[in-house]
C-alpha cells in the first residue's frame, strides 16, 4: 500500500511538472487573468488527487485540460466575461535562457505571431494553442472543447489558412528594402 502511495506521488509530482505551465497558460487565455488562471490549475491538480486512477484513462493530458477548461470557463460564467491575454502574459520564461540577441529576436519573432493568432476568433486561438502549444490530438481537443473531431479540424484549417494569408500580408509589408518594379 505505501508503494503504491509513493507510486502515486511519484506520477502526480511528474503531472505538476508537466503540465502546471501549460494548464495556467490555458487557463489564463480563457480567464484573462493569470491569477485567477493559477487558482483554477491549483484545482484542477486537487481535483486530481482526488480522482480515480481509471478516471484519468491513460490520458492524462486530456484529462487535465478538459477540467481545466471547465474550471476555467466557471469563472469565467460566475464573473460573466471572457477576455483573451495580452502577449506578455503567455510567454513563459525558460530555463535555458539563450543570448540576449537571440532572446530578443525570439520574443519579436513571438510576439509577432501571437498579434497574428490574437487577431482569430476565440475558437480558432482555442484549438490552435491546444493543438500546437499543448501537442493534443484532434481527438483529445474534441473532447476537451466537446466540438466533433470534424469540426476541430475544420477550425484548425481554417485558422491555418487565415494564419498563412496574414503572415504573407505582414512579411510583405515588413520588408523595407525590397526592390519595386515600376508599372
Amino acid at each position: 500500500m505505501q508503494n503504491e502511495r509513493a507510486q502515486t506521488n511519484y506520477d502526480f509530482g511528474e503531472l505538476v511538472r508537466r503540465f502546471e505551465l501549460p494548464l495556467v497558460q490555458y487557463a489564463a487565455r480563457i480567464t484573462g487573468d493569470r491569477e485567477r488562471a493559477r487558482d483554477v490549475v491549483q484545482e484542477t491538480f486537487m481535483e486530481l488527487q482526488r480522482a480515480q486512477r481509471d478516471q484519468l484513462d491513460h490520458a492524462p493530458a486530456k484529462w487535465l485540460f478538459t477540467v481545466c477548461r471547465n474550471r476555467a470557463l466557471n469563472v469565467c460564467r460566475k464573473e460573466r466575461r471572457m477576455t483573451y491575454l495580452s502577449e506578455e502574459l503567455l510567454e513563459a520564461p525558460g530555463a535555458d535562457a539563450p543570448a540576449p540577441f537571440a532572446q530578443l529576436e525570439q520574443k519579436e519573432a513571438s510576439g509577432f505571431l501571437l498579434r497574428i493568432v490574437a487577431t482569430l476568433p476565440p475558437r480558432q486561438q482555442e484549438v490552435v494553442q491546444l493543438k500546437f502549444q499543448n501537442d493534443l490530438s484532434y481527438q483529445e481537443i474534441s473532447e476537451i472543447t466537446k466540438l466533433s473531431v470534424n469540426h476541430v479540424g475544420v477550425l484548425l484549417h481554417t485558422a491555418l489558412k487565415t494564419l498563412r494569408q496574414r503572415y504573407a500580408a505582414a512579411a510583405r509589408d515588413f520588408v523595407p528594402f525590397a526592390p519595386r518594379t515600376s508599372p
